[in-house]
């Protein structure tokens, strides 16, 4: 499959919406966002589950921009907090529960290109490439292919806007990244509504490649510059960066995305350009980059299936084929999936005495549409209503979004996390101490314990303060136990189909060998698993003529659960999927609404799922 470059750059432009008659938005608090109560935010001792979306481009993003969004901060922010905006299709859109917390990923390496071009001001503004990029003039395709030309020079080329003028361009490097600092704090309403500061580091790879990361703050300290792949040699060098740069009292995580697109460097034993860590670059890893985007829009980072690590469970929007031999880029290799490099994180802490791959679960929706945790169930909003018969005159043209290429597309994800209260600094400290879950776009809920537990914890009216009482929760470590148990529990999204089932995955390495056994751990139905370790096939289904729902699953799942071959001296991990039963892909549905032949290329239905932190046992 070749995707081309517009897919995962602007969801959106496939649809020809570029409208060169769009006035850019005011660009800092118009309408000015409600002044916080000074209520102190309620906290919850046993935490609560919040949803948020950690990866969010606007029209400050120029790949957005030029996909004709032209809706800045203001309005990412009001749609996230549950306010109708209308989306640059022209739909007025509004989420059907507000996220409690999101943050702004908009790419730093523009930042000393785009606001200048939009915002005008400076003599950048009547520049031929500025006002081709504010008329829709620009060739996409042949900008994009000549951002990529550069791809793998370290460090990448500096905005040619500033004629060369390195101290010009870092002055207007970090005049954006106070307007980004400033949009943030004037929409952070702690107790109701949390914004985190952050930017997306963005760095390229050959044909299409990325290493990119969200880069999120704990609060208002943040480093003086938004260290991009402009200022960096290689992974290794931005993580020496960022660490430098952010002093006490700034705290700071990073979260690798997309590293389905990273051609197998993004948790390779070596560095992009074959630079080996030192073991300093390995304790600087693992203290920054704590978390993972396991799905979004661009697809599945969890596993696949004939690449590495796997399971039929991970037939789940895959974005590309398995590597043929001698094939490097556009394919799936095993060090661009999390449970390969969960394995990888193993053998290396055993063989360093630190882990750099201990990674947690979030998913994310990377919309360029400026409209955050906007993952419909049916048929993304983003889509939905528009006049399709329009749209199916046009098709071939445009690559309309059930028979083009657009329909590789997923709906995104959500952040969860549990949290003692919805402000930037607690919700930081559970990213930080990964407890934290990740969604295709549903709001599942799931809890991962493990320690020592009565094997009916699941029905004690103080379940959770015994579960912490007596263990760790996901995103621990846990050592010193001669035979833990492990509780789980999910419930489901109300707005959703119901569960299906829990399944426990185990990753561990045994004489050089990575090992993984999978059981499914709870059932829906009065199922129970059989030998093998896996439910009975559901019997709840889906009409792909007209997505009606059948048969019946569960509102809420818990077991606890004991691996019979756990050893006391074994390092492994252990983390959770949950699934929905089956639904219409949002494909189908959108072929149903078109009229038109659903697409036969990807799945008719899917079975959406949660994903928990891992809990890693013995590791370093």
């Amino acid at each position: 499959m070749k995707l081309t470059v517009h897919i995962f750059l602007s969801v959106f432009t496939l649809l020809g919406c570029t409208d060169p008659d769009i006035v850019p938005e005011t660009h800092i608090s118009t309408p000015p966002p409600p002044q916080a109560s000074g209520t102190p935010a309620v906290r919850y001792p046993l935490k609560t589950a919040l949803y948020g979306d950690l990866h969010v481009h606007t029209s400050w993003s120029a790949d957005a921009y030029a996909g004709g969004n032209r809706l800045g901060p203001n309005s990412a922010y009001r749609f996230a907090r549950g306010e109708e905006v209308e989306l640059q299709n022209g739909l007025l859109a509004k989420l059907e529960t507000p996220l409690d917390f999101v943050a702004l990923t908009d790419h730093a390496e523009n930042f000393a290109t785009h606001l200048p071009c939009t915002i005008g001001g400076g003599p950048e503004f009547d520049t031929e490439t500025c006002r081709a990029m504010r008329t829709g003039d620009m060739d996409q395709q042949a900008m994009l292919e000549s951002v990529f030309e550069t791809a793998g020079t370290r460090p990448g080329p500096r905005s040619s806007l500033c004629d060369g003028d390195l101290e010009r361009c870092l002055a207007t490097e970090k005049t954006t990244w106070l307007r980004v600092q400033e949009a943030a704090n004037a929409f952070d309403d702690p107790g109701t509504f949390s914004t985190l500061i952050g930017y997306e580091f963005s760095s390229l790879l050959e044909n299409f490649g990325m290493l990119h990361r969200n880069v999120v703050f704990r609060g208002t300290d943040v480093t003086p510059h938004a260290i991009s792949s402009n200022d960096v040699l290689n992974q290794a060098d931005f993580f020496a960066q960022l660490d430098e740069a952010c002093v006490e009292p700034c705290e700071v995580l990073t979260i690798p995305h997309n590293t389905n697109f990273s051609w197998g460097k993004a948790f390779a034993r070596t560095d992009e350009d074959g630079y080996t860590y030192t073991a300093e670059d390995i304790e600087r890893r693992a203290r920054i980059d704590r978390l993972f985007e396991i799905t979004q829009q661009k697809g599945n980072s969890e596993c696949q299936i004939g690449v590495g690590m796997a399971d039929e469970d991970c037939n789940f929007e895959n974005t590309w084929p398995v590597c043929d031999d001698g094939q490097g880029t556009q394919c799936a290799s095993e060090p661009s999936f999390l449970r390969n490099a969960l394995l990888t994180g193993l053998a290396m802490g055993s063989e360093q005495n630190q882990n750099p791959f201990k990674l947690g679960i979030i998913a994310s929706t990377d919309t360029h549409l400026s409209d955050p945790g906007n993952t419909a169930r049916q048929i993304p909003a983003q889509f939905s209503g528009l006049n399709f018969s329009f749209m199916v005159k046009r098709a071939l043209e445009l690559n309309h979004v059930v028979i083009g290429a657009l329909r590789k597309v997923s709906t995104g994800g959500l952040a969860g996390v549990w949290s003692e209260a919805n402000t930037r600094e607690d919700i930081f400290d559970a990213l930080q101490n990964r407890e934290t879950f990740g969604t295709s776009g549903s709001r599942i809920k799931v809890r991962f314990f493990a320690g020592n537990y009565a094997g009916d914890i699941g029905s004690r009216d103080d379940a959770v303060a015994n579960a912490y009482a007596n263990g760790v929760p996901m995103g621990s470590d846990l050592s010193n136990l001669e035979n833990p148990n492990f509780w789980v529990w999910a419930s489901q999204d109300p707005s959703a189909p119901s569960l299906d089932r829990i399944q426990v995955i185990k990753g561990w390495t045994e004489n050089g060998e990575e090992k993984q056994k999978i059981w499914d751990v709870a059932c829906a139905g009065n199922r129970i698993p059989g030998e093998d370790g896996k439910c009975p096939t559901t019997t709840a289904g889906v009409d792909v003529e007209s997505c009606a729902l059948s048969g019946s699953g569960a509102p809420e799942l818990q077991t606890t659960f004991t691996d019979p071959d756990f050893s006391a001296d074994q390092i492994a991990f252990y983390y959770v999927r949950v699934f929905e039963n089956p639904s219409c892909r949002w494909t189908t549905a959108l072929a149903i609404e078109a009229d038109v032949d659903r697409p036969t290329d990807v799945p008719a239905t899917v079975q959406h799922r949660a994903w928990s932190s891992p809990i890693w046992i013995n590791s370093p």
